[in-house]
């Protein structure tokens, strides 16, 4: 590897602080905030009948049926109607998932019915008559999925995932004290531990998978790129395959990465005929009852009746996406061959593995992803002899709590890279930045420790207009980091606006052993990429890691949101509303992995490309799409980078020599957990 050193650079004529820039940031006038107001009530105890008489009284006085002009598209509305009149569709109190057909198929009328409304009053007429008659899961997703989507509702915060949707995020024994604690009407903080034992070395690293901020950035992943999302809704889901890809690419290095901290070999993908030799005890329950399913070690997979899956479906359905990845061609619907050798093609591949409907062939190629998810879920109970619940694979809140989850993520990881390694390796001159230099990367220590974190569990317990509420809490321990700034020093011949990539690696393997850059490059993870402007001569650009476009800070819990929306209703304060706000992110005290006690050594790479060459939008080279591009893209603009996602590391390194190039930069940092900050 090219060897680097840290310059110290003096006499600078210029000093660049890079920050996020919310340009769409407006203060909100009393409509939004009447809007907010409403989402709100909406998702208030939603297990429980709607306690906001308006939102009742407007619910019980509409009827949608008498009302079909004022929708796009009428259909689904009707449906859903005939449907609810002739108790068809799952009832309140009932487990929904997205993997079960018939769950999906209504929760879906229902998100046309909101997603189609013609205006706000429709809209708002749709979600109260929906509220106590359609299940509640499918209620709250549906209307999550429209309020994300729907242009005149752009802007509004949804509350907390684990605060909606409790009994998703904490254990049973949690649930136990809390209504414990209810009965008494005291106040109460429950300490929730992680699941297992010290005899379980999965147990290490439970803090990652079992993380509420993590669980809750990738169930909002699902909401804004639905694997059911279909073309006519006419909101482009720019290159959704290859973020599919991406994001979970990215999942399974940080866990791979924080399974070197502790000790761990990274994650082995599973395999349809081998047992999956981690069990996994969930210790959730449903609220209406019910454990979640546990699975015993050394178990293997099964074949469903219903959905009918067979294991040799699973392995056929691998044979023929590696034969389309060897081939470098898919076989569409069509009978045609639709090449897959480029830039473009992960994009292909990615909808047909997870699969989307813009799949090309989904009766060729199956759906591995969510077949795979479903065969996990329902492992321990195959034929449905004992009705047991949908596994915690099943959930988009709760599958990363499974250490499955990233073994099944790292075999479809596996898929990727067969294709990615057909692809030509990037050229130096592919690579080059001609006249910009990185003289010098300067970094703050990196420091990371464990928090307690409380999670409000008002919707997790039963409760009555008579009775007060009791702030009841879970407390939960949680990995931050210390905040930190790097400067990364540049030199360019001109005056220039560049892209800032930031990506961390490990620097030893399990076994001690360094890792070479062609097998480190599949550990990197994104830390940050940014668009900044340098002078002609020396540059120093300083990023917070608060700044990072892969994370999101901390959400704000739904009392706060309740009450700062009543505060800029009374005119005692300013609620500012950004259209380009993201929910879907990874959280921003998880930016860095957990390092070790005496300090862990990890690389940090940074590259500086071109932006003029790159840039996809008409908008601000500062601009920030709401945060938390690089995993979860953005809603309202194409993907804002034409480079392939995880560039330059996406694609095998033949040649280090020839591969670090002067716009590239490589160090040593450590980082060290400290328990007692």
């Amino acid at each position: 590897m090219r060897a680097v050193l840290l310059l110290l650079l003096v006499g600078f004529t210029a000093h660049l602080v890079v920050g996020r820039v919310t340009r769409g940031a407006v203060p909100a006038d009393k409509e939004f905030l009447l809007k907010q107001k409403e989402i709100l009530q909406l998702l208030n105890k939603v297990h429980e009948p709607n306690r906001f008489k308006e939102q009742v009284n407007l619910g019980n006085s509409y009827d949608p049926l008498a009302n079909l002009g004022n929708y796009k598209k009428a259909a689904a509305v009707h449906q859903l109607v005939k449907l609810y009149n002739n108790g068809a569709l799952l009832p309140r109190g009932e487990i929904f998932t997205l993997f079960r057909e018939r769950d999906l198929e209504e929760m879906i009328y229902l998100f046309e019915a909101l997603f189609y409304a013609n205006d706000w009053n429709t809209f708002l007429s749709t979600a109260c008559w929906a509220r106590d008659r359609i299940n509640e899961g499918q209620f709250v997703y549906a209307l999550s999925v429209a309020v994300l989507h729907r242009e005149d509702t752009k802007g509004v915060v949804l509350p907390p995932a684990y605060e909606i949707y409790p009994h998703l995020f904490v254990n049973s024994e949690v649930i136990h004290q809390a209504y414990k604690a209810k009965m008494r009407q005291e106040a109460a903080v429950v300490r929730m531990n992680f699941t297992g034992t010290i005899r379980n070395p999965e147990q290490r690293v439970a803090y990652f998978g079992e993380d509420i901020g993590m669980n809750s950035h990738h169930s909002h992943w699902h909401m804004d790129f639905p694997f059911w999302w279909k073309p006519e809704y006419g909101v482009e889901k720019d290159r959704k395959g290859e973020l599919f890809y991406y994001m979970h690419h990215q999942l399974i290095a940080r866990f791979d990465l924080e399974r070197l901290s502790n000790n761990l070999p990274v994650v082995r993908p599973l395999d349809w005929e081998k047992p999956i030799v981690n069990g996994f005890y969930p210790q959730t329950t449903y609220r209406k009852g019910g454990e979640f399913p546990a699975r015993p070690d050394n178990f293997y997979f099964q074949d469903l009746e219903t959905p009918y899956i067979k294991v040799k479906h699973m392995i056929a359905y691998s044979q023929r996406i590696r034969e389309a990845i060897a081939r470098g061609v898919v076989l569409t619907k069509s009978g045609e061959l639709y090449s897959i050798n480029d830039t473009t093609g992960i994009n292909t591949l990615g909808e047909l593995i997870e699969p989307s409907v813009f799949s090309r062939h989904r009766e060729y190629y199956g759906a591995l992803h969510n077949y795979g998810h479903i065969l996990l879920g329902r492992i321990t109970d195959p034929k449905g002899k004992f009705n047991m619940p949908p596994g915690v694979m099943e959930h988009f809140e709760t599958a990363t709590r499974d250490p499955a989850f990233f073994r099944l993520h790292k075999y479809i990881d596996n898929l990727f890279k067969e294709h990615k390694d057909h692809l030509p390796h990037y050229t130096r001159d592919e690579l080059l930045l001609p006249g910009v230099s990185i003289n010098s990367v300067e970094v703050d220590e990196l420091v990371t420790y464990f928090e307690d974190f409380d999670i409000d569990l008002l919707n997790a317990l039963d409760d009555t207009v008579e009775l007060p509420d009791v702030e009841i809490k879970a407390r939960v321990r949680r990995l931050n980091h210390r905040p930190f700034t790097y400067t990364i020093n540049l030199n360019s011949d001109k005056d220039a606006t560049v892209i800032v990539r930031v990506f961390l690696g490990p620097k030893y393997d399990w076994f001690g052993q360094e890792i070479p850059l062609e097998k480190k490059r599949l550990y990197m993870i994104e830390l940050d990429k940014f668009v900044a402007k340098v002078s002609a001569g020396q540059t120093p650009i300083q990023r917070k890691s608060s700044e990072s476009s892969v994370t999101i800070p901390d959400r704000e819990t739904t009392k706060v949101l309740v009450q700062r929306v009543k505060d800029a209703l009374e005119d005692k304060t300013t609620w500012n509303v950004n259209k380009d706000l993201r929910h879907c992110g990874f959280p921003d005290r998880l930016l860095l992995p957990k390092g070790k006690k005496e300090g862990m050594p990890f690389t940090l790479f940074v590259m500086v490309t071109d932006w003029e060459k790159e840039k996809v939008n008409d908008v601000p080279y500062d601009y920030d799409y709401g945060g938390s591009i690089s995993y979860c893209g953005t809603l309202n603009h194409k993907y804002p980078d034409t480079q392939p996602m995880g560039y330059p590391f996406d694609r095998r390194i033949e040649n280090v020599e020839e591969f670090l190039t002067p716009n590239m930069y490589v160090k040593d940092v450590v980082i060290t957990h400290n328990d007692a900050e």
